[in-house]
């Protein structure tokens, strides 16, 4: 076996891990201390207390064996500080003698619930500035917040403990790094394979120099990068061919390395993204100044995708008129070879939207994206981008029912009348959208709200060091340090409940195959001994993504009178809220959620997986799916608006299928479409997956913005997924 593929093979395989609480010990101490110093003294503790363990041929390094039950170090989707509960009685089982310990912390972290649990951070997704630490080092870093630290404590005195907790973070990240560098240098010592000592050997010099000083290689610069990305919480990497390229050009121009060295230590980094899962990575793109952003580390990401066939991370490649077709004829190449990334993004579409909502042409210009696929500016944006994901057919329910959700009974919406006494489409539609906008406002205010009681009484020093400006104006990144705050309104299923709206207006008001009240009871029976009645409204009505100018107009219209709503809304900071619709598994959770819905739809199914048709109602084929969706308001919304597209394998098969897909994809970017998600799969494959699983365990598909292996999904999301596997041909 190869480095690839031992690494790969170990990827999942733990190490005993080891129990300490250095965080709840250092939180202890320094209780009566200023809050700030006291989460910063914590985050030392635990930092400098890792215990890497290192696996088998791996040239980039980061794990860690501390398992704590309170910590402060972020993962993805939280940050602050976490209680792992879960993880109690895995302790009680490995350590009886240190129950009363055990209970003690858990009675102490209930006891500060009640009392700072209304403070709890929210954050999800961000890409992180991590050049900041590959240019300056983490000594330079350390200068540079002494600089404006005397700067604007001369004005502002409250800012010091802030600037000093930085700090304190900053000897933390190094003592990290220093800890994998003992640990390289140990196992090196017990190494007998002369190799393998070697390389361990240089992973521990390599590390000892990052710990404090800029990197002086690829090889460090990607070390460097990793383990900070770790600390971070392993979240989105972001514009990866961007940032670790100057190091790359820096070893291949002087010839210390050779590509095919390079990209072994890439496919390692690749390996590591994929160990705990990373979300959004980017290539392509533009630079600053407009021109485009390809250079020998794009092509090579798209090589690790082809090379190792995994799931993470979700990486999309940004599209303009002026790309490299090489660049963008090899990721076709590695999609129709069934490898389903990159997924493709319009920076024609995005960067307008972008500079419309106040961000600066230059800034647009670096977007990247984070989670999923929601567009992010990298390095200074402040917000979840995944701050609501909400359910677009629930005000349909809400309007047809006064207000009651009728799958929990209870009173989830406003009273906009008895819908017996409606006497036209317009009335409904009236009622619906009070709905759907109470909704959306509610929703928004909730979070608004909580970044406002939160701001003074939280602080993400990780963020605020790696996000362009606070460290500058000397406020944390809850506190509005950031270039940008913008809010994401994710509407799942929006397509759902426009075809909905459609089929109320047709079946009821105009062709009266009942009455709105009597439909209502059907629908909240989920259409029992009503079979018929729900094939006509499925298959006679008329539905988005057929080329049908009734459907598709108005569901453009909605499309833009929502996205128009959502962004006259403000965060808590004054920046601009936007809508996005990515796809995910959230239309098979929501769905679950929801009740029979007048497109056809059963109690329980799926919503709409993306910004595209719902699944199986495009029934024409891929053009008039085409036409249909880029009416939607692609260069308006906060993006993404994904359309995700599914070709069985014999359509792109050899060079002339590829050129098709290309053709497809850049003829739907240049009329303005936004983001383009493709798989690879036959109808015939998928059935076969689940006849021999066994021999279709690298069949990967896409669901939204991420993949996965279709042989480990559960029934449920390969019945979605395989509902309109062969509709382009």
């Amino acid at each position: 076996m190869n480095r690839l593929e031992i690494i790969q093979g170990n990827l999942h395989k733990s190490t005993e891990t080891i129990w300490a609480e250095p965080f709840y010990e250092a939180w202890r101490a320094n209780e009566g201390s200023d809050e700030c110093l006291r989460y910063a003294q914590g985050l030392f503790a635990e930092m400098s207390s890792a215990k890497p363990y290192i696996k088998p041929c791996e040239l980039i390094i980061g794990n860690n064996a501390l398992r704590s039950i309170i910590t402060g170090i972020p993962v993805a989707f939280r940050t602050g500080i976490g209680f792992e509960g879960g993880y109690k009685q895995a302790l009680l089982n490995d350590h009886p003698e240190s129950e009363s310990k055990i209970n003690e912390i858990e009675s102490y972290w209930n006891e500060w619930v009640k009392g700072e649990g209304r403070y709890s951070p929210i954050t999800c997704h961000a890409s992180l500035a991590y050049e900041r630490i590959l240019t300056l080092g983490i000594s330079g870093m350390r200068e540079y917040i002494w600089q404006w630290r005397e700067a604007n404590t001369a004005l502002r005195p409250d800012c010091a403990s802030w600037y000093d907790s930085l700090l304190i973070v900053l000897d933390g990240i190094s003592a990290f790094i220093r800890n994998h560098a003992i640990s390289a240098e140990r196992m090196a010592m017990k190494e007998s394979d002369q190799t393998r000592r070697k390389e361990l050997m240089s992973i521990a010099s390599s590390c000892y120099n990052v710990s404090e000083n800029p990197p002086k290689s690829f090889h460090e610069a990607v070390q460097l990068f990793y383990l900070t990305f770790w600390l971070c919480g392993h979240d989105s990497p972001g514009p990866v061919d961007r940032y670790l390229y100057p190091s790359l050009k820096k070893d291949l121009d002087s010839g210390s390395i050779t590509p095919d060295q390079a990209q072994e230590i890439l496919d390692c980094l690749w390996l590591k993204f994929e160990e705990k899962t990373a979300y959004g990575a980017t290539i392509g793109g533009q630079l600053r100044n407009g021109a485009d952003a390809t250079n020998e580390l794009s092509f090579m990401c798209i090589n690790s995708i082809k090379r190792l066939r995994i799931l993470s991370p979700r990486t999309a490649l940004r599209w303009h008129k002026n790309l490299s077709p090489e660049l963008l004829a090899f990721a076709c190449e590695s999609v129709s070879e069934g490898a389903t990334y990159p997924a493709f993004v319009n920076d024609e579409a995005i960067i307008p939207a972008m500079v419309e909502r106040g961000i600066s042409i230059e800034d647009a210009r670096e977007y990247t994206f984070v989670g999923c696929g929601q567009v992010y500016p990298h390095g200074r944006g402040h917000g979840n981008y995944e701050d609501l994901v909400l359910n677009s057919a629930k005000p349909i329910e809400f309007a047809l029912n006064n207000g009651i959700d009728p799958t929990s009974g209870h009173k989830s919406g406003l009273e906009t009348g008895d819908i017996s006494n409606f006497q036209t489409f317009g009335e409904f539609e009236s009622a619906y959208r009070q709905q759907m906008d109470h909704y959306i406002s509610s929703h928004i205010n909730s979070v608004n709200h909580r970044r406002g009681v939160i701001k003074d009484h939280v602080n993400d020093f990780l963020r605020s060091l790696f996000t362009y400006s606070c460290v500058e104006r000397g406020l944390d990144w809850h506190a509005g340090g950031a270039d940008y705050s913008e809010g994401m309104v994710d509407m799942v299923g929006l397509t759902t409940a426009t075809d909905s709206l459609i089929a109320i207006k047709k079946g009821v008001f105009e062709e009266k195959k009942t009455s709105l009240a009597e439909f209502s009871n059907i629908l909240n029976k989920n259409w029992e001994s009503q079979e018929q009645l729900r094939l006509y409204f499925l298959h006679k009505m008329p539905k988005f993504g057929n080329d049908i100018a009734e459907a598709d107009d108005y569901t453009a219209e909605e499309f833009s009178r929502i996205n128009e709503f959502i962004k006259s809304h403000k965060t808590y900071f004054g920046g601009p809220w936007g809508m996005d619709i990515i796809g995910w598994s959230g239309a098979v959770y929501l769905g679950s959620q929801t009740g029979a819905t007048p497109d056809g739809r059963r109690k329980g199914e799926a919503l709409a997986d993306c910004a595209g048709p719902a699944q199986g109602r495009n029934i024409y084929g891929l053009t008039p799916t085409l036409i249909s969706v880029l009416k939607l308001p692609h260069r308006k919304t906060h993006g993404p608006m994904a359309l995700s597209l599914k070709f069985p394998t014999k359509t792109i098969k050899g060079a002339e299928g590829r050129s098709k897909l290309q053709a497809v994809l850049e003829t739907y970017f240049l009329e303005g479409g936004q983001q383009l998600q493709i798989s690879i799969a036959s109808t015939e494959d998928m059935k076969s997956a689940q006849e021999t699983p066994e021999a279709y365990r690298s069949l990967m598909v896409r669901v939204g913005g991420f993949s996965a292996y279709f042989t480990q999904f559960d029934k449920v999301f390969q019945y979605l997924f395989s509902w309109n596997g062969e509709i382009y041909q």
